[in-house]
């Protein structure tokens, strides 16, 4: 059986002024994230070497979503990923993912590395490695093509996916009046937000890299 590791770290962490509250504030997070997916955990979110993370997720899992989830929690810190795919070699402890080793959580190394020396002048902040390196290529352009919008962003448009988040969507289908009267925005006033940030190629992007990984997992 293959599994989705992924392990995330804060980044610059030692630069910031209150790393103990950010710290603490992952602890949070992690707990919260641990609960709502807890049916997509093969092992719970752990904290591992000081502000660096980790978490085995089931085949199913909605991986982006999680990611995108754990950084609107974490607002104020930027965060980068990595995602591996892969088999597990040891016992798995649901409570706990410590201790655990395979081939899942080296290819998510490998991906964090990486990010490390290659993020798109600071654009882009996940990549995934797995065996199917066909596959690999096309999940990280759409990734990196996702990460581009994101970052072009400004606060406003950052809303919106933090509204959808927070009203359970990740999909670019979605009843628009229930976002605008969430917003307490105008129809047209939302449809202009819409329109300028992309955020529907953002899903989308997103949505195709997880079919995508889905794929190399089935084969």
């Amino acid at each position: 059986m293959l599994y989705i590791a992924l392990i995330g770290d804060m980044i610059d962490s030692k630069d910031l002024p209150n790393r103990s509250e950010f710290q603490q504030q992952l602890k949070n997070c992690l707990a919260q994230v641990n609960i709502t997916y807890q049916m997509n955990l093969a092992s719970k979110f752990s904290i591992t070497l000081g502000d660096e993370f980790q978490g085995l997720l089931l085949p199913d899992a909605p991986v982006f979503h999680i990611i995108d989830d754990i950084n609107r929690s974490m607002e104020g810190v930027s965060l980068r990923f990595g995602i591996g795919l892969g088999e597990i070699v040891t016992d798995i402890d649901p409570e706990i993912s410590l201790g655990a080793d395979g081939s899942s959580y080296w290819y998510a190394r490998e991906a964090i590395n990486y990010i490390h020396q290659k993020n798109d002048y600071g654009n882009t902040q996940l990549a995934v490695r797995m065996e199917d390196k066909a596959i690999e290529v096309v999940v990280n352009s759409l990734l990196a093509a996702s990460e581009a919008i994101k970052a072009s962003w400004r606060e406003s448009q950052l809303t919106l996916l933090n509204a959808l988040l927070q009203l359970g969507i990740y999909e670019e289908q979605f009843e628009q009046q229930t976002l605008s009267q969430y917003l307490n925005l105008t129809p047209s006033a939302l449809s202009k937000r819409l329109k300028s940030s992309s955020i529907k190629v953002y899903l989308r992007a997103r949505k195709e890299a997880l079919k995508l990984l889905q794929v190399a997992m089935e084969k």
